[in-house]
């Protein structure tokens, strides 16, 4: 295939792209971390409405936080890895980089991550309330599960994402059988 270049504005907005990724893959596991480990309302700007909040606002032993954030960690690292793909993805457009099969992978990992975190996100979600609410008590434990707006918009998402790296894939084939007839 000929080369062609990325537009500069482009390349430029890919590069703040890839830096602004590099920055959630640092921040998100602190973010998480501090959300179970710093007792008190302080879960708020992390956790926003969800049903954890509440969970996390009372004087939970650590163990039991700890307990939680293990489980936790398992959605975060879905997170970290779709950020991980996106920052070499924007980074490979930054490059000039839009259609080899590397590239791809990175887009398609960043739709495998979304798929992953709703779905790992929603399946840890006994074990964390069960946990966060144990030492209540017999009769005032609860196992929360929730499905909301955000997951589903996330699925969505993560659908559209994996269609189009699926569509440039095959712009990318037609491409080359197209140069190779010149």
């Amino acid at each position: 295939m000929a080369a062609r270049t990325v537009p500069e504005n482009l390349a430029g907005l890919s590069r703040i792209m890839a830096w602004l990724s590099g920055a959630g893959l640092f921040l998100c596991p602190l973010i998480v971390g501090a959300a179970f480990l710093i007792p008190g309302g302080h879960s708020d700007w992390y956790l926003g409405e969800t049903h954890l909040q509440e969970m996390l606002k009372g004087n939970i032993p650590l163990p039991y936080r700890l307990g939680a954030l293990a489980f936790e960690a398992a959605p975060t690292a879905f997170i970290m890895w779709g950020l991980w793909s996106l920052r070499r993805l924007f980074l490979r457009y930054a490059a000039n980089d839009v259609f080899s099969n590397e590239t791809l992978r990175c887009l398609n990992n960043v739709a495998v991550a979304l798929f992953a975190q709703v779905i790992v996100s929603f399946a840890v979600q006994a074990p964390v309330s069960l946990l966060l609410t144990w030492p209540r008590g017999t009769g005032h434990r609860a196992i929360s599960l929730a499905l909301g707006s955000d997951d589903f918009g996330s699925l969505f998402l993560a659908g559209a994402v994996l269609v189009i790296a699926r569509v440039m894939a095959v712009a990318r084939r037609m491409a080359d059988e197209n140069e190779s007839f010149v």
